[in-house]
């Protein structure tokens, strides 16, 4: 067993990130992005193989990616409602997921052995993975956990992300959109 280090921010982030190993060597390549319907994020070593990849096959609040390990589809994640602190399976793996997505501490399970720990510093991400082969699948599942856990910590109440897509939807940027937002409130509240 042996632990790799990506760095916390790169694993949410599009474009490409190294995974290295205790040693700061390059082991991994992490290259992708996110929101589109059939949008991929791929693994390769660093020599340039393709090791795995795990492609997104829905939308919306509730996405699905599908996990494919040396072109093999091998499982399937979704997020789930009330995912924060809580669990996720890992359909066709049989895998589970349990911890803090948020901060990035949590393991993972096959029955009742662990396949990988993930601990973070906040900014480097430490993922100990019981054997070599497993560590491709590993990692594209903790850059979908990271992913999902980025989206929460911008969006912390209700109330931002009622504002964050009301600047979406109207194109408005910065501070304008949320004094838009708290005008509309004021203005109704007044008539």
């Amino acid at each position: 067993m042996r632990t790799l280090y990506i760095r916390q921010d790169s694993l949410s982030a599009k474009g490409a990130s190294v995974v290295r190993d205790a040693d700061r060597r390059s082991i991994y390549l992490l290259i992708g992005k996110w929101g589109r319907h059939q949008d991929a994020l791929s693994l390769y070593q660093i020599s340039g193989d393709l090791l795995a990849e795990l492609r997104q096959t829905s939308l919306g609040l509730l996405p699905h990616f599908d996990i494919y390990y040396q072109g093999n589809k091998v499982g399937a994640i979704s997020k789930r409602l009330g995912f924060f602190n809580e669990m996720i399976y890992i359909s066709n793996l049989h895998w589970i997921i349990v911890g803090n997505f948020v901060t990035g501490n949590y393991k993972i399970y096959h029955g009742t052995s662990i396949i990988m720990t993930s601990h973070s510093d906040g900014e480097l991400r430490g993922m100990q993975i019981v054997s070599q082969q497993l560590e491709p699948i590993c990692i594209c599942i903790a850059a979908t956990l990271d992913h999902w856990a980025s989206g929460h910590s911008q969006l912390k109440n209700p109330a931002q992300a009622w504002h964050a897509s009301l600047k979406r939807q109207m194109g408005l940027r910065g501070n304008r959109a949320w004094h838009y937002a708290n005008h509309q409130v004021d203005h109704k509240m007044t008539h």
